[in-house]
């Protein structure tokens, strides 16, 4: 793992059965149940392992959620219960009640509406941040939180990638913008389009929390941006396109690191001290960029005001690096200010303040202003942003007759709180 990226921990989940027993009236509604519980648990043993390949996961992932689709919406052509499915709702007291369920979802291509299924289950999931475990009855919490994990499998890939070796490869840069892309993506599809569809009210500071899943995306899409600029510095692109490509990075962590401004929980402290510390970085490398494209205009004195603004943020950084290292919860135990991209920066900024200095007192004699010099608000090209998920539609194998072969009576609670004492947990580190 790279030291230069924090990583916070897969969610766990009990053992999903699928097993809806006589409700599953047929022999092929059975079968198709064994293969989503088999779809599952082999996606879930994989996903530990950053080092897998992105087409073995993806290949494992669009398996199991297009198995899932056909418990969440119906079949085109199938007989819909007359009454939706019951859902336990949590009382004051913390027991569970029955409720008959809401509204149906507006049918699309190859769906007629939710399914009778979506609620058959219990779900229990952990978080990401807090030890609480989140539990609703509802498949479409299953879906957001297995592609919750396959969003982290994607983020911990680009990093193992970016920490295999002190120089990476030009191919090997590209799989990585692109993982950090494609994590981007999915967070922003389950903040926008899953989390909305929830029927049942989330845990506090759990992880269906939008300023959580907002945090995740404006992370992956800043990290896949800080690969654009590091590819820019090794090219030698122009000091004004780096410096505007690093204050922009920059926004985008301060920004992530606003969206937990509000939660009050000392499980985001870790968490909120690496932005921190990437928006100081990236603002001293944008204010030093920035004091190169001021000198060829022969602003001296600007440049070295500049400058020097660039040496506090870096000494800031150094600071948070070490409350970085120091904090606890969720997160890589890391050392920050040990990654090489970080240790070659510090020397070049005083290199520059040397030069600029030096330059002024033999050439311009200006005067340094007390106001700093303002950096481009926009990078005129370069910028990332995250990649679109495409949804995975329903598996050729759930047809009509299958959906129909399952029986769901009124009184059925959801299985996975009828035998939820009779499962272990699947756990992910």
């Amino acid at each position: 793992m790279a030291h230069w990226f924090h990583r916070n921990p897969l969610k766990a989940s009990i053992v999903l059965s699928f097993d809806l027993g006589i409700q599953a009236t047929t022999p092929l509604a059975r079968k198709i149940c064994n293969e989503t519980r088999d779809a599952r648990a082999a996606l879930m043993q994989l996903l530990p392992d950053p080092g897998n390949e992105v087409t073995t996961i993806q290949n494992a992932t669009e398996n199991y959620l297009s198995l899932l689709e056909g418990f969440i919406v119906a079949p085109q052509g199938s007989s819909q219960a007359s009454s939706p499915p019951p859902q336990l709702e949590a009382t004051p007291e913390g027991e569970m009640s029955m409720e008959e369920g809401g509204a149906m979802n507006e049918p699309s291509g190859g769906f007629d509406g939710e399914s009778k299924l979506r609620h058959a289950f219990r779900i229990k999931w952990s978080n990401t941040l807090i030890s609480k475990l989140v539990e609703q009855n509802d498949l479409v919490f299953e879906k957001i939180s297995i592609l919750y994990n396959v969003a982290l499998w994607y983020t911990k890939h680009a990093a193992k990638l970016a920490g295999s070796k002190q120089e990476v490869e030009e191919d090997e840069a590209k799989e990585v913008h692109r993982a950090l892309r494609t994590a981007a993506g999915i967070f922003k599809h389950i903040e926008e389009s899953l989390v909305p569809q929830l029927k049942e009210e989330g845990v506090a500071i759990s992880d269906l929390d939008t300023r959580i899943l907002s945090a995740y995306t404006l992370q992956c899409t800043a990290e896949a941006q800080e690969v654009t600029l590091a590819r820019a510095i090794e090219l030698e692109h122009s000091a004004s396109l780096i410096s505007a490509l690093a204050h922009e990075t920059a926004r985008l962590f301060q920004k992530a690191r606003d969206s937990l401004k509000s939660i009050e929980d000392p499980a985001v402290t870790k968490w909120s001290l690496y932005f921190n510390l990437k928006f100081a970085f990236y603002l001293s490398y944008a204010h030093c960029y920035n004091c190169k494209v001021l000198l060829s205009k022969e602003k001296c004195g600007e440049a070295i005001r500049s400058v020097k603004e660039s040496d506090t943020f870096y000494e800031k950084c150094k600071i948070v690096c070490e409350e970085y290292a120091k904090a606890k919860g969720p997160g890589t135990i890391a050392k920050p200010e040990q990654h090489l991209f970080f240790r070659r920066f510090g020397p070049e900024v005083k290199r520059t303040l040397e030069k600029v200095e030096r330059e002024n007192s033999f050439i311009f004699y200006q005067k340094i202003p007390e106001e700093v010099p303002e950096l481009e608000l926009k990078a005129t090209y370069g910028l990332a942003s995250p990649q679109e998920f495409a949804p995975t539609g329903l598996n050729q194998n759930w047809t009509p007759q299958i959906y129909d072969g399952f029986h769901m009576s009124a009184n059925s609670a959801p299985a996975q709180a009828r035998h939820s004492s009779q499962q272990s947990e699947e756990r992910t580190t």
